[in-house]
């Protein structure tokens, strides 16, 4: 591993938001259930739960084993300098705003507050989606485009538009479902996995 690559600043920062939403927890950790929902069917009814200590402490640890890879790999990857340091940055910070959030989230539902569990979620998808179809088509040498790439460079432009079009359709796709009934967000949810998987196929076979 060439530890130079590895933007540690970045990695320890972002290392330390995954972990502060512990503080809250343990600001409640009194007055919460001895169990708490972690997962939710699409008609908001809890259907998986986790021993209070294992969420308050448990959660935030495998938020920041999966950040310190995503980091990790994100730089070991990203070897070109035209890399757009905007998307790395997003790459970089998404496991820690998506676990602020939906500890929070979580942490408030277990305190009685009566929440939209399936609007939450599908509005963090989202804009997360949004957000990486924005920058897409303006990225160069990153990871995720690096997989797509192709000798051509007008080719590879209008492929990096396409694939960021059809993130942002997906992304509002998502937002739209919350203001229709759940069967919409599953069918948005299904087409988002479709999607993944045909690009990981590409991407697998165009590494070959």
């Amino acid at each position: 591993m060439e530890m130079k690559k590895i933007d540690w600043k970045i990695l320890v920062i972002t290392a330390l938001l995954c972990l502060a939403p512990v503080v809250v927890g343990l600001a409640y950790y009194d007055v919460l259930p001895e169990s708490i929902a972690i997962h939710f069917d699409i008609n908001n009814n809890p259907d998986n739960f986790w021993p209070k200590k294992a969420f308050v402490f448990g959660m935030p640890l495998m938020m920041l084993a999966i950040q310190i890879f995503e980091c990790i790999v994100v730089d070991l990857s990203d070897k070109r300098k035209d890399a757009n340091k905007k998307v790395t940055f997003i790459a970089k910070t998404m496991i820690p705003i998506i676990t602020i959030i939906l500890y929070g989230v979580t942490i408030s539902y277990a305190l009685g507050n009566i929440l939209d569990i399936r609007k939450i979620a599908m509005w963090i998808v989202g804009v997360m989606f949004i957000v990486v179809g924005n920058y897409t088509p303006k990225t160069k040498g990153n990871t995720f485009v690096k997989g797509l790439s192709v000798e051509d460079e007008i080719l590879q432009a209008k492929l990096n538009k396409i694939v960021g079009y059809m993130f942002i359709v997906d992304g509002l796709l998502a937002i739209i479902s919350t203001f229709l009934k759940p069967i919409f967000s599953v069918m948005v949810i299904f087409i988002l996995l479709v999607e993944m998987l045909i690009l990981q196929i590409w991407i697998y076979r165009s590494s070959k």
